[in-house]
């Protein structure tokens, strides 16, 4: 199959200042991008993220967005729950809807257009304060959210709360019904996965066995709607929550005797398998999870159809372990149109990377199934190689894949993005490779 779709992430300081002409210009002609779309609704995250400054901005070296702010011009009569989307405070962003800005000047050159909500939708510090009820908790009760992101500090809030669910549909609607987009994805963070060095945000490393899946233990969630969904279910709470205790601290260590039945664990020849056998309430807690997330799929993909009928709703990947965070690919699968892969292991310069990013394609593959379209993020930002990107394109061929997505165009330097061009034509990823006129090499 061909890479048909070429996609490209755009902020709205990028279209401020580099223009929405420059940026698509670079990244038309040099990357050969047909599909562009507005990272809309951004979480608190120093942009560029992986340099220490910008390598082509005019105007700033680097840029520090607010948390969880829109930029695009809400409807208010589509919210109509507790939770309204915030717009952005600062002067040269504020007034202007940036996604159909976008818009116009991609539909101009004939391009796909499209929406990111991404990692987080409330503001951090504001949910907090007025929304407390809404956020994860561990199972002490305490906000889940800090060991996401340290540096952002996050709150996440429950999946399983109502009120998260009407704003999240809301998001949906406005964006499907107010704007001319061909497609909405997300990377919204799901459970929070306990604090585990193996899975941060698309980590590379293996996985860490029995040890990850214990921290799930710390992360969430056990707010109280968790636990009307649970005993809904027919599930027993209490038993549930008093098991789930005890393995939140022998992965934490926060107790003697729980630190000290870590450290035996650690010396042992301890399982995943065996740990879920021992533990039947933690399976129990983790079939939960992925319920709760599969059925928050269904819901935002009803709502997108809804409001839009052949409206693609994308799904972007976080983790390098998603089924820590309730997130099991095969299940949840089923209800999205597409799914972006979001690996940027291209960032590691080696062929070890790129490996790793063929690997995490062909577990979505077999997932996704052959029906929906997979796109291959490429990492085109520092430390990836013209060798390594050119290598991640065939490992997009290789893996069956329908596109390619460009992560992000912010931190690309030129000679990266014109990487992508080259490995598609080394690796015949276009259709017009395999079409020649006759005669012509005669």
């Amino acid at each position: 199959m061909a890479l048909s779709e070429i996609a490209a992430s755009l902020y709205a300081w990028d279209l401020a200042d580099e223009t929405v002409e420059r940026c698509l210009d670079n990244l038309q002609g040099l990357a050969g991008v047909n599909s562009a779309y507005l990272v809309g609704l951004m979480h608190k995250e120093k942009r560029p993220l992986h340099a220490r400054f910008y390598p082509h901005n005019p105007v700033r070296k680097y840029y520090a967005p607010e948390d969880s702010r829109v930029y695009w011009t809400p409807r208010a009569d589509v919210y109509t729950g507790r939770i309204k989307p915030l717009q952005s405070d600062r002067d040269f962003l504020s007034g202007t809807d940036w996604l159909d800005h976008l818009i116009g000047e991609a539909r101009s050159r004939g391009m796909k257009t499209g929406c990111e909500i991404s990692h987080t939708i409330i503001d951090a510090q504001i949910a907090r304060e007025q929304f407390p009820d809404v956020l994860q908790r561990d199972v002490f009760g305490n906000t889940v959210g800090p060991f996401e992101a340290r540096e952002a500090q996050r709150a996440l809030p429950c999946l399983n709360n109502p009120d998260v669910q009407e704003y999240l549909v809301s998001l949906i609607r406005d964006l499907v019904l107010n704007h001319d987009i061909d497609y909405i994805q997300t990377c919204l963070v799901m459970f929070g996965s306990g604090y585990s060095a193996s899975n941060t945000l698309n980590s590379t490393v293996a996985s860490a066995g029995w040890s990850a899946l214990l921290a799930t233990t710390t992360g969430g969630c056990f707010c109280d709607s968790c636990k009307r969904k649970a005993i809904a279910e027919g599930l027993d709470w209490d038993d549930i929550v008093h098991e789930l205790r005890h393995l939140n601290l022998v992965s934490s260590g926060r107790d003697l005797e729980e630190a000290h039945e870590a450290q035996l664990l650690r010396e042992s020849n301890y399982s995943e398998g065996e740990l879920l056998l021992e533990n039947t309430a933690l399976t129990t807690w983790l079939q939960f999870r992925r319920r709760s997330v599969d059925e928050l799929f269904k819901l935002v993909t009803e709502a997108a159809h809804d409001a839009r009928p052949g409206i693609d709703f994308r799904y972007n990947t976080y983790m390098a372990q998603p089924e820590l965070a309730g997130l099991n690919f095969t299940s949840a699968f089923s209800y999205v149109d597409s799914v972006r892969e979001s690996d940027y292991s291209d960032q590691l310069g080696t062929p070890e990377g790129v490996a790793v990013k063929r690997a995490k394609l062909m577990k979505a593959r077999r997932a996704l199934g052959y029906e929906k379209p997979l796109i291959a993020a490429l990492g085109v930002r520092p430390n990836a190689t013209s060798e390594t990107l050119r290598n991640s394109v065939r490992a997009a061929v290789e893996a069956g894949c329908d596109g390619l997505s460009l992560g992000h165009y912010d931190g690309a330097t030129m000679e990266r993005l014109r990487a992508v061009t080259d490995g598609m034509r080394q690796w015949e990823g276009a259709e017009s490779d395999w079409i020649h006129a006759p005669g012509e090499y005669a």
